[in-house]
C-alpha cells in the first residue's frame, strides 16, 4: 500500500512539472521518458530470456552462423541445397529458443 501511494504522489508530482514545462521542453521529457521505459522493458526481458537454461549459449550460436553467412566472400555463392539447410538449422534453434521461453 505505501508504495502504491509512492507512486501516485511521484505520478502527481511529475504531471504538476510537465504542466509547468514549454512545449520544446516538454518534448524533450516525453523523449526521456520513453528512453527510461524502453531500457526497463530492456532490462525485464533480458532478465527473463538470461533464465532460460543455455539461451545464452543458443544465442551465440545463431550470431555466429549469422555472422559466417555475412562473412562470405561475395563471389562465393552456395549452393541451394547448402543455403536450404542453413536455413533449417537456424529455424531449429530459434525454435527451440521460442519453446524455452514459452516453457519459462
Amino acid at each position: 500500500m505505501a508504495t502504491e501511494q509512492k507512486h501516485s504522489t511521484y505520478l502527481s508530482e511529475a504531471e504538476s512539472r510537465l504542466r509547468q514545462l514549454s512545449t520544446e521542453k516538454l518534448r524533450l521529457a516525453v523523449a526521456f521518458l520513453a528512453y527510461l521505459q524502453e531500457t526497463e522493458e530492456n532490462e525485464v526481458t533480458e532478465k527473463v530470456l538470461l533464465n532460460i537454461p543455455d539461451f545464452a549459449q543458443s544465442f551465440r550460436e545463431i550470431e555466429q552462423n549469422e555472422d559466417k553467412l555475412e562473412n562470405t566472400a561475395s563471389n562465393q555463392i552456395a549452393s541451394d541445397e547448402e543455403v536450404w539447410q542453413a536455413y533449417l538449422a537456424s529455424k531449429q534453434k530459434w525454435q527451440e529458443v521460442y519453446r524455452r521461453l514459452a516453457d519459462s
